[in-house]
């Protein structure tokens, strides 16, 4: 079939759309590593938009976040607050979100956090965002490395008990509400 849509996927789009069409009071966003999809919350939110955006920073070994330097990036934005806080730890906070956004090395174990965790977390019509979630994404070099859990078969086991729409192939990203 034809079509005049090319197949490059930019996540910074669709990010940016999912919040224009979202119109989110409140964003919680977890792994922040410099601010990409931080920065497409920010800027396509209303300014009062409470954004909560939490990482690990030098703590996770890898691909890290710098503080200060995020703090810099952001600091016009009065809504943004950026602090320390750990993905296993967080669930724990009193606040319900419109959207979450985690993406911090997400593997099975993480979706299945996320999804028994964080989706309570939601305030009516709220959006789980993730990164990953495609066949093509459980197969990359680091998750077999790592011999980390696949994101496929948790999606398979929930896909009855709530909506769930994965989108591109690598990284991807997966969308997941709530069924009413």
């Amino acid at each position: 079939m034809n079509s005049s849509y090319k197949n490059n996927l930019n996540y910074r789009d669709l990010l940016e759309t999912i919040t224009f069409i979202q119109k989110p009071k409140s964003i919680l966003e977890i792994g922040i590593l410099d601010g990409y999809s931080l920065k497409s919350f920010a800027d396509n939110s209303d300014k009062k938009t409470k954004i909560d955006a939490y990482d690990i920073f030098d703590e996770f070994n890898g691909n890290h976040s710098e503080k200060e330097k995020l703090i810099e990036t952001f600091k016009e934005y009065s809504n943004v607050n950026i602090q320390y806080g750990n993905f296993y730890e967080l669930h724990e906070l009193e606040d319900k979100y419109d959207m979450i956004h985690i993406d911090i090395a997400n593997n099975g174990d993480v979706y299945e956090f996320s999804i028994n965790h964080y989706l309570p977390k939601l305030n009516e019509n709220g959006l789980l965002i993730l990164e990953g979630g495609s066949g093509q994404r459980d197969n990359v070099e680091w998750m077999i490395k790592y011999k980390k859990p696949k994101i496929q078969p948790i999606l398979e086991n929930y896909k009855d008990k709530m909506n769930i729409k994965t989108i591109g192939e690598i990284p991807s990203i997966t969308l997941i509400t709530k069924i009413n």
